[in-house]
């Protein structure tokens, strides 16, 4: 009796120490982002930053951990967070319900990949009309491949000069702190066949102002063509849709 009686005592221990362990990474892992996003707030955006931004590609989110993100109970919508660590933006996903509350988070890798400006050669001669998805949510967010080219070319060279970094990433004077788009856009993306990663991508708006622009991306993550109703490859790049909301001034 006394030995099945410490061997419980043992097993109660070690379950509360895993228990303690698991919640102190939650809480580091939690203070990690808290730290990034504050970094984020007071960065220089310097040389410095333009150097280290300038190597960044896109940043990667995995269709199976979004697919799970979206699929969450309650999950209204997706706001992607900026942080800052390393002269680098840094982002991550995480799924609110109505109220703003968190309720579960994906984190991003980043691509580096100096051949990639050929492969935006795709969206630079897509289609210069936007398809009807058969939905006004989507129809807001879609956008042109040539216009979601033109963008991250102009954010790239924006890089290159250095100049006004502090104006385009902010609204009167405040740091855009995450963008914002609602749960469904994602989960049109990830209906999509074959698409290993939703890339998102750094460009510049119409108003000069750094925004997202979502693209997918195949396994060696290249830009997706589109299919067609007969299943034959065309040339032109999937749907391209953007995250027009961004905090603040919303």
């Amino acid at each position: 009796m006394v030995k099945k009686t410490t061997l419980f005592g043992f097993a109660g221990a070690a379950i509360i120490m895993f228990s303690c362990q698991k919640d102190n990474s939650l809480d580091n892992g939690s203070a990690v982002l808290a730290k990034e996003q504050e970094n984020w707030l007071t960065a220089s955006l310097d040389a410095n930053f333009a150097n280290s931004q300038k190597q960044v590609t896109a940043y990667l989110f995995s269709t199976d951990e979004l697919s799970k993100l979206v699929k969450t109970p309650n999950v209204e919508n997706v706001q992607f967070i900026l942080g800052y660590s390393e002269n680098t933006l840094q982002f991550k996903a995480i799924g609110v319900d109505k109220s703003g509350k968190e309720l579960v988070s994906v984190d991003s890798n980043i691509l580096k990949d100096p051949s990639f400006d050929d492969k935006l050669a795709k969206l630079e001669n897509g289609e210069t009309s936007k398809t009807d998805k058969g939905s006004a949510l989507l129809n807001e967010h879609l956008m042109l491949s040539k216009e979601a080219y033109d963008g991250i070319v102009a954010w790239q060279n924006k890089l290159k000069t250095v100049t006004d970094l502090n104006e385009v990433t902010s609204y009167e004077g405040a740091r855009f702190q995450h963008y914002s788009l609602e749960a469904a856009v994602i989960a049109e993306m990830l209906k999509g066949h074959n698409t290993a990663n939703i890339g998102l991508f750094l460009g510049l708006n119409e108003k000069g102002k750094v925004t997202t622009i979502l693209i997918e991306l195949d396994k060696n993550n290249a830009i997706k063509s589109k299919s067609s109703f007969t299943g034959k490859t065309m040339d032109n790049p999937e749907d391209v849709y953007d995250g027009t909301r961004p905090s603040p001034p919303f």
